[in-house]
């Protein structure tokens, strides 16, 4: 249904790059021509969609969101000192740390560039609180041990910054550009959010179950970061005395534990199930909301429908 202006998106995202200089170009490249799902562009322009109403004039804005979400990867790569991103060297390994953060910075300019072009503050509005919760989420979850107090709250509220409100932000925007009421734009956002927790939760559990020919990431990534997530909050809820699994995250696990073996204790416990299954509720949750979206037309309601569940089912 949205096809056509995803290629769309792309081509301008292709073009916004090289617009850039030939330096930032080169760099940035590498990681738009990876193997990128570009969902955000795609949540935003679903929320937008009006039955017989072009959706071209919003293109640069799905552009924005993409462009966003680009250099918050670019900047988590360093931080966590990712070596693979989107299948390919991350920026930092290709170039350098600096390379990385300034390309990034760059990018973050261009996106709040298209949304003061559209003269839009509410829109501006919400490009702000998806930069000021994605930093904040961060900044908590690294300062988080395994002894911080209520644990997988605490995680629920990491991720509901980090990426639900990422998410929620892009639906939100396609309400508002499409003329959505103040009612509509908080269903819409909330539909993104519970999308966006599924998402996060899947793509944790995959770090553990998943295929890094697919996702295009090292399997255990999140692991070998000593990240906390809800596969191995779970097991430690479960397996408190564990010294094995403790010390590894203390940092003083013996030199010949292999990082399989840690892996496989919490594979090996309830952690993986635990979070498909709770994925499945922030799905239907999804699910649920759709009945009171301003939606026209029964293709847009199958899609928006089959999304949370599509979800669930990817691999990558």
């Amino acid at each position: 249904m949205i096809n056509n202006e995803l290629e769309m998106v792309e081509n301008r995202l292709v073009k916004t790059v090289q617009l850039s200089g030939p330096n930032i170009e080169t760099v940035g490249s590498h990681i738009i021509s990876g193997s990128a799902k570009r969902i955000r562009p795609a949540l935003f322009l679903l929320a937008a969609y009006q039955p017989g109403k072009s959706l071209i004039p919003f293109i640069d804005i799905a552009v924005a969101f993409e462009l966003m979400h680009t250099a918050s990867l670019m900047h988590d790569d360093v931080i966590d000192q990712a070596a693979t991103r989107r299948g390919k060297n991350a920026i930092h390994i290709k170039w350098s740390n600096k390379i990385a953060v300034l390309t990034g910075d760059y990018f973050l300019s261009q996106v709040f560039r298209i949304f003061v072009e559209t003269g839009s503050w509410d829109l501006m509005e919400i490009a702000v609180e998806i930069v000021e919760n994605i930093t904040a989420g961060e900044v908590e979850q690294a300062f988080a041990v395994q002894d911080t107090k209520d644990l997988e709250a605490q995680y629920f509220r990491w991720i509901g910054k980090k990426s639900a409100s990422f998410f929620a932000g892009c639906c939100k925007a396609g309400s508002l550009m499409s003329g959505g009421n103040k009612e509509q734009q908080t269903l819409w956002f909330d539909y993104g959010y519970n999308l966006g927790i599924a998402f996060q939760l899947i793509d944790d559990l995959l770090d553990y179950t998943g295929e890094g020919s697919l996702t295009g990431k090292p399997l255990y990534g999140d692991l070998t970061n000593r990240v906390l997530t809800l596969p191995l909050i779970r097991t430690l809820a479960i397996t408190s005395g564990n010294g094995l699994l403790n010390n590894y995250l203390r940092g003083n696990n013996n030199s010949s534990t292999s990082l399989e073996a840690i892996a496989d204790i919490i594979l090996a416990g309830d952690g993986p199930e635990y979070t498909l299954g709770r994925a499945k509720e922030y799905a239907q949750r999804a699910v649920d909301l759709v009945a009171s979206l301003d939606i026209a037309g029964s293709e847009h309601r199958r899609m928006t429908e089959e999304l949370p569940r599509n979800l669930l089912r990817r691999n990558k």
